[in-house]
């Protein structure tokens, strides 16, 4: 799938939540926001090891599809909506089905347009070194995005039940 799909997709399921259903989504985000600053703080050193070693070789020739999906869309605008008119003009750069450096790089070098306090999950977890000393930490930003997931699904499973069943329910 493409980027530009995915990031549809997560904006037709953030319209379609009620107001309590998309403050759920709202704490769910922020506690992922929580766990991620927790890691960039003690991924300061692994982080400028990295940079200094590969100079930011992660971002570069890669599939996007495969490293961001809806549910980063979903995390990235629920926390900063105005991020939005940001990524809608670098997704008018991407290439689908080909591989090149992220389309998420300002002026396609860099550094992010994504804020230090609200990365996609592959972004924020994958380091090109040792990571021992931040696995703890690792492991809880991706137990909070595993929270966004189950939240989505259960969303649509029960948009799904609802409307395979309201007929009968007459």
């Amino acid at each position: 799938m493409s980027l530009t799909f995915q990031f549809k997709q997560a904006r037709k399921i953030i319209q379609a939540l009620s107001s309590e259903e998309a403050e759920s989504l709202r704490k769910i985000c922020y506690d992922i926001q929580a766990e991620e600053i927790k890691l960039q703080k003690k991924s300061k050193d692994l982080m400028t090891r990295c940079i200094q070693n590969c100079g930011g070789i992660c971002c570069k020739n890669i599939q996007s599809d495969l490293v961001i999906s809806h549910l980063d869309f979903i995390f990235l605008l629920s926390l900063k909506p105005a991020l939005e008119e940001n990524i809608l003009k670098c997704l008018e750069k991407e290439q689908p089905f080909f591989s090149s450096d992220c389309i998420f790089l300002k002026d396609g070098t860099g550094p992010c347009i994504f804020p230090d306090d609200a990365r996609p999950e592959v972004c924020i977890v994958t380091f090109c070194d040792d990571i021992s000393p931040v696995k703890n930490e690792i492991v809880r930003v991706k137990r909070k995005f595993f929270k966004l997931t189950w939240f989505v699904l259960l969303k649509k499973w029960r948009r799904f039940f609802f409307r395979v069943c309201r007929p009968w329910a007459m």
